[in-house]
């Protein structure tokens, strides 16, 4: 097979994808970032367009059409490749494609090729936690095509863990936040569009639901990405919460904003009109700091970077 000096990353062209891609290019010889680019929108590869085009190959394909044995000398698989939780409730064929049938493309591949598997799972796999914070062993029943698609790779992996001794690493992702996000999500898109229009001059917020009751566990990208690299240190075959083990009101959310940005804001509330969104979710971080993991990006410093991302763009 020859000397293993490649990697793949799945939703190359996304969010947390692209911060990945800078943080590993020097650990491999090429890395492929694979991406259909349906979460990017008309400026597809925005988010990798700095990146060395000497050392990154981009290959637009849907991850569940993609032929992975065409690749040469694959030492490990990123997984982060997905599309959004809310588009999946309304194509749920199309979410059930993009993810439960592109898992076991990743999955069976890799197993078969003795290739390591990273895979970013999410929180949405947990739905009406009895304590908090969460914690990895707790029961995972998701309610929706997004989470259950998520929790049905995870035990795929976990089975061929035990049939072909795959190596792997899963991390279930909370709130991720930060430079380059998504505008669209279930979670987030609130800090990309409340920041946005803050820009544009707009100083009045649209809360739906009590924003005393919605708590979201925020976690800045960077150390999402500290995070990926310290359990892919060892493969050893266990899932870890990406979490800041703290949530904040979507009420202190806003008082964080004006604090950060020095203003006022006016809020307007509606009645909530989403079902895939839980009220509260807070992880527990115990096995990942046990690897030496720490979020450093505290929500004032992290809404500020996002703050100067979105100005920086407004401005070109």
């Amino acid at each position: 097979m020859g000397k293993r000096s490649n990697a793949i990353i799945t939703g190359g062209g996304g969010f947390i994808a692209s911060h990945l891609a800078e943080k590993i290019q020097d650990k491999y010889d090429t890395i492929y970032l694979i991406d259909n680019f349906v979460r990017t929108g008309e400026d597809k590869q925005r988010n990798i367009k700095h990146l060395d085009s000497g050392k990154f190959v981009i290959v637009e394909e849907e991850v569940s059409k993609v032929n992975f044995y065409d690749f040469n000398n694959i030492e490990a698989v990123y997984h982060l490749a997905a599309t959004r939780i809310n588009r999946c409730a309304k194509n749920p064929k199309e979410g059930h494609t993009m993810l439960a049938d592109a898992g076991f493309n990743v999955v069976d591949y890799c197993a078969n090729m003795k290739v390591k598997l990273f895979f970013s799972s999410t929180a949405s796999v947990y739905n009406n936690p009895k304590r908090f914070p969460i914690e990895e062993s707790d029961p995972c029943e998701p309610h929706t095509i997004y989470g259950s698609a998520k929790y049905y790779t995870e035990n795929l992996i976990r089975t061929y863990a035990k049939s072909h001794n795959l190596k792997y690493a899963i991390c279930r992702f909370f709130s991720v936040y930060g430079v380059r996000m998504d505008c669209e999500g279930a979670y987030t898109e609130i800090i990309f569009n409340w920041l946005n229009q803050i820009k544009d001059g707009c100083n009045e917020v649209t809360v739906y639901g009590d924003p005393n009751i919605k708590i979201l566990d925020l976690v800045y990208v960077d150390d999402v990405v500290d995070a990926i690299l310290k359990v892919t240190e060892n493969w050893n075959n266990d899932v870890y919460n990406v979490s800041t083990e703290t949530g904040v009101s979507i009420t202190n959310l806003i008082k964080t904003i004006e604090k950060t940005l020095g203003i006022k804001l006016k809020i307007h509330t509606l009645p909530e009109n989403r079902t895939d969104i839980e009220n509260k979710r807070i992880g527990s971080v115990k096995k990942l700091k046990e690897l030496g993991w720490l979020d450093k990006v505290d929500l004032e410093k992290g809404l500020l970077k996002t703050w100067n991302w979105i100005n920086d763009i407004k401005s070109k």
